[in-house]
Formats: structure tokens, sequence, C-alpha cells
């Protein structure tokens, strides 16, 4: 948030402080709280949901997007990109649209620089089933598209389909007994008993089985949201990925693309995939091809990220981060409710951004990795929920230059503004008392304060909306309420840390965050399946 002149900052906080105290029972994390006065009982979608925010995620986001190595996440700087990098990627594992003017992406100001392809493809194998961390792999070095490859981001187990063939009339089936629907398919290349010239499949001359595109073909018709194809062993003779037009990324314009990821992979990926069913690709192609019978088998690896893209990034700059869930009802998924949170910070300070420590890293932590996080999580969280309005998650840059990324998007929408009916903003979300939250906007709209009223007494919140009118301005949900779309601004209070190089996340309350998110959370549903909308 940007800094108020430091005597106008602390009267406001104490007036605040004295004035707006939010007062919430831990009964919303609890997501099976009654409602009270003829409310009912919390939708059982919602309470999965809800129930779903992780505070260790949570944790992890937030260590990471407060880390000294992102250097403050000055807009325009590496860190800054590097955090937006972070914020896409997580919005596309948990399967929103890409909403921005390039991908997730809307940068702003001067056109960054175009990174290499190479930098927008990768696939990483987790190394828990929590999928926290992963080892990632290198495009051209361990693995590279097909030609064919959809573009995008998938996320899943593996299963193994042999030579991920269907071939009916040599009664050869890779998928008679396995269920690849969601997952990532990995298969060898070829065909069964190449060096057999008495095989059905004609040995030493390949089949249209033999072929990739075939291969991937299949592994979409068996509902695989991905394919991984591995040189076997028998070619070991060979490139592990071969020098092959097939492989030729980025593709040409012509080419016809299938609907899912596929890659060739080195066999060092293949065995990391394979390390937790201490399986081997020798081994499994040897044993088909000695009896002529299909493997196949779920292998309940670890997950596995597979992303593809024909265009480099861009590499710096200034850039809001776009998300979009679509609604399920025919006619209001075209209105939007837009959940926010700025991710940039001060980067080292300055005289006019730093109240101490210039010079230092200002890691940002409440303001506004906080929110951020609680962002991200709510993306995980919509995963399960069916909503009529469509959903648009918008992390914002340049938020401490002056809403400038709020401002841009304002003024260069990716929908209709008149098609956006509420705007709730998160900044500053971790600090301070755990049981204190202060809302900014009340007053302002009927519906959201009934909206809100009605929260408040199903999960026996007190909710006192005096005195946050001196900071409504003050973040990006003002840069949409001065176009006449009706907002909410969630905010945990100031504190001596703020724009100081002690805002560290080591200091951040993640059951505040948590409490906030699921506060949102349910705001967000009532609003997007209410008949009318907040405009009207």
């Amino acid at each position: 948030m940007p800094p108020l002149p430091l005597p106008a900052a602390v009267r406001a906080c104490a007036a605040a402080l004295l004035t707006l105290a939010v007062v919430v029972s831990t009964a919303l994390l609890l997501p099976d709280a009654e409602a009270g006065g003829g409310g009912g009982k919390t939708p059982a979608d919602l309470k999965k949901a809800a129930k779903s925010i992780d505070s260790k995620l949570i944790k992890k986001h937030l260590f990471y997007l407060a880390s000294d190595k992102l250097q403050g996440r000055e807009a325009g700087s590496p860190g800054g990109h590097a955090a937006a990098v972070y914020i896409a990627e997580q919005y596309e594992r948990a399967g929103l649209e890409p909403a921005g003017t390039e991908g997730f992406f809307q940068p702003f100001g001067p056109a960054p620089q175009r990174g290499e392809v190479a930098l927008a493809n990768a696939v990483k194998v987790a190394t828990s089933s929590k999928a926290t961390r992963f080892n990632e792999f290198d495009f051209d070095d361990a693995f590279r598209p097909a030609k064919f490859s959809a573009t995008g981001l998938v996320e899943g187990t593996v299963v193994w389909a042999g030579y991920g063939i269907t071939a009916e009339e040599h009664g050869y089936d890779d998928y008679a007994n396995l269920d690849a629907e969601g997952k990532i398919v990995l298969c060898l290349d070829q065909e069964p008993q190449e060096d057999d010239d008495a095989s059905p499949f004609d040995g030493a001359k390949p089949t249209a089985y033999s072929n990739i595109r075939t291969k991937a073909e299949t592994a979409a018709e068996q509902g695989a949201i991905a394919l991984i194809v591995v040189n076997g062993e028998n070619h070991a003779d060979e490139p592990e990925i071969p020098d092959d037009d097939e492989l030729a990324w980025p593709p040409a314009s012509d080419a016809e693309a299938l609907p899912i990821p596929v890659v060739y992979a080195n066999g060092k990926l293949a065995a990391e995939i394979l390390k937790k069913s201490r399986k081997r690709i020798g081994k499994l192609q040897e044993e088909i091809d000695q009896t002529l019978t299909s493997n196949a088998v779920d292998l309940k690896s670890y997950p596995v990220i597979v992303k593809v893209s024909a265009v480099g990034p861009p590499i710096g700059g200034m850039k809001n981060v776009v998300a979009l869930k679509r609604g399920s009802d025919p006619e209001l998924k075209n209105q939007y409710v837009v959940l926010s949170a700025h991710y940039d910070h001060v980067g080292l300070g300055s005289p006019q951004t730093s109240k101490g420590g210039i010079g230092q890293v200002h890691n940002g932590s409440d303001d506004n990795g906080s929110g951020t996080s609680g962002l991200i999580e709510l993306a995980r969280a919509l995963k399960t929920l069916k909503l009529k309005r469509s959903v648009l998650l918008m992390s914002f840059d340049a938020e401490e230059k002056g809403l400038v990324g709020s401002k841009h998007y304002a003024g260069s929408p990716t929908v209709p503004m008149g098609n956006i009916v509420t705007i709730l903003n998160m900044d500053m979300i971790s600090r301070n008392a755990p049981d204190e939250i202060f809302v900014g906007g009340m007053g302002r709209n009927a519906m959201l304060d009934r909206v809100i009223g009605e929260i408040g007494e199903r999960y026996k919140l007190r909710l006192n909306p005096q005195g946050m009118e001196q900071y409504i301005r003050r973040s990006d949900q003002w840069s949409f309420m001065e176009r006449g779309v009706p907002g909410l601004f969630f905010y945990g209070g100031s504190h001596a840390d703020y724009h100081t190089a002690n805002d560290t996340p080591d200091k951040a309350n993640l059951t505040k965050i948590k409490l906030i998110t699921q506060v949102c959370l349910v705001f967000l549903y009532d609003i997007a399946n209410a008949e009318t909308s907040p405009r009207g």
C-alpha cells in the first residue's frame, strides 16, 4: 500500500483501531458453522472449499514471495518478474484460464524484453505427494515438445502405457486394463518386438502404430491430459531425444495441434518419474517384447507438471497477472466478480518509499505478500466450486507507484468494465490482533452491505465500517470503484514495520491470512451465485 505522510498515517491508524474493530470468531475456520437467523448451514461445496484453504501452503507462498531472493519485488525488477511468473504458474496449476493480454500477463509501461522459448517450457517432477517441491528438467536437454503438442500447463500423476498402442488386429492393447482419464501417460517410442521379423508389428519395418502422433491421438482418446514419450534401451546408441522433424519446436504456424501437451523425454527424466514405483524402462520394455503382452499400470507417481509454450515469456517489465474461472450460468457467466491483491513492493527502499532501512531488502511480507498468498490459495479453493458468475483473479503490479497496475487494467480491461459486478481486494492481511479485520467500502452499496452483514451474522462476526474512508483510495480496488464498480477492501491494519526492512515473513500471522481468505471466499460465493448483482 502506498504510504500516507507519516502524521496522517499515524492518525488514521489510531482512528481505525479505535473505531473499526471487526472481531471475528474462529468459527469460520471451521466451515461447519451454521448460520444464525435463518441463513441455514454452509453449503457443502463452499464448506469443502473453505476447508481446503491451507495455512502451510499460505506459508510456502509467503516465504517465497517475501524472500531476500526476490529483493523486495519492486515493479519492473527481476524480483518482481520472478514473483509474476510464480503467481501465473500457481493460477495455471489451479486450473484457471489465462485472462491477460499475453497469456496470464498484462504488461504495461515500456515494452519488456522477450525471453527465449526455452524459458517458457518445463517438466517438473514432485519430490513428494504434497507437490510443494519439484525437480525441474530443462527444455532441449531433458525434453522437447512435439510439433503437434498443445500449449499450456497440466499437472497430474503418471500411468505407464507400455508402447501406447491400441491395435485390435494384432490382439494388443496397452489401454485395455488402464484408466488414463485425467492422468499423464508415459510410454515407449517405436513398437513391440521391433527386432523380430516374425512380429505382427513387422519387426524392423515400422507400422503406423510407431508414430508419435498416433500414440498421442490414442492417449487423448483415452482421456489423458498429456503424453510423455521415451526412447527404449534398444536404441542406446542413438540420441536420447531424436533429431526428428516431429520434434521441431516452436512449430510452424500451420502445424495442427492435438488437444494435449506431448513431449519426448530423455532417460533421466523418465527415471525420475518412475522412481517412486521402483520400475526401470529397460525392464518394462523387455517384459513386453518377450511376451507381446502389455504391462500397463498406474504408477501412482508423485505429481508431474508439463508446461509447453511456443512463445517466450516477457522478461522484466511491469505486468499484471490475470486469471479466469468461468461461470456455469449461460447468462450470468458474462458477469465477473474480481478478487485482487497487489504483489509488488518497494525493492531496497528509497527516501520516498522507505520508513527505515534504505538500501536493505524491503521484503514486503505483509505489504503485500500476505494478500498475494491468500489470493493464490483462493485460486486453488475455487477449483471445486461451481459458480454462476465468472471470477477474475487479478494480481496487480506497481501499486506502490500509485495504483499504476490497477489503473492500467481499468483503462484497458480484458473484459468489459460494465460487466464487472464487484471487486474484493486484500492488502496487508497478516499483522496485528488475530481477531481484527478492517473493511473499507461499506456504506457505499446496499447489496454489498447486506451480503457482508449476512456473512457477519452467519459466522458471528461483528462488523463496523467507520474509519476506513481515509484508506479506501490507497489500494487497488479504488481504480475500479472510481469507474463505478462496487467494491470492498480487507486490511489487517498498519504497524511499525510498514515500509521498512523489518516486514519479514516470520512475523506473519498465518491464521489471520487464512481467516480473511475464507471470509473473501464466502463473500465471493454469495455474490457470484446471487440472482441480482451489486450493480443492479
